[in-house]
């Protein structure tokens, strides 16, 4: 197998991750950990040692480099329920961005660099923007545990947001929901 071969090998990698949801949010939890893979190089003066090493570090940072250009891709499309939600995502997007830029730097490929640094700026946009007129989440606490139906009617005079309310508590019974618990400001 070419170099040539190797590299469009990795980076089929995250795309066939993406093919098994349409979901966003499923396809950025499994990419999530492919953009943070490293490889753990051993100290040597030795010629094909060292060329082990540069040759691991370049696979490694591929593979990464392939999965951040999905995870980018997944973000664009993702359609989150709350701000903070957004917020949280553009924040670890935005880390893992700005690792990379510094590693394609110190590996001196400016080219590389300069492109992820456009990637982050599009992504960075597109997610700002998503976020712009979504609800924030508040706490909410009641003295004693109440029916998810009514706490949806006493916060949003809206019976039909009960599972909303319990898909993000996740109580044992929607009938005695947590009496500390996130709820979407709007």
């Amino acid at each position: 197998m070419t170099p040539n071969e190797l590299s469009i090998l990795i980076m089929q990698i995250p795309v066939q991750l993406m093919e098994f949801s349409d979901d966003p949010s499923v396809q950025m939890k499994l990419l999530f950990p492919l953009c943070d893979y490293h490889v753990t190089l051993v100290e040597t003066s030795a010629p094909l040692g060292a060329a082990e090493n540069t040759a691991m570090k370049a696979t490694a940072a591929l593979c990464r480099r392939a999965a951040i250009s999905c995870l980018c891709k997944a973000a664009s499309t993702w359609k989150a329920d709350n701000w903070d939600e957004v917020v949280k995502v553009k924040q670890k997007i935005s880390n893992l961005l700005n690792r990379e830029i510094m590693s394609a730097i110190d590996d001196n490929n400016i080219d590389t660099a300069n492109s992820l640094r456009e990637l982050r700026i599009k992504t960075l946009e597109i997610l700002t923007n998503a976020a712009g007129e979504l609800p924030h989440l508040r706490t909410i606490e009641r003295n004693t545990p109440l029916p998810a139906l009514l706490i949806a009617q006493q916060l949003y005079a809206d019976a039909s947001r009960t599972e909303e309310i319990i898909r993000r508590s996740n109580p044992a019974h929607s009938a005695f929901m947590p009496v500390k618990m996130e709820v979407l400001s709007s």
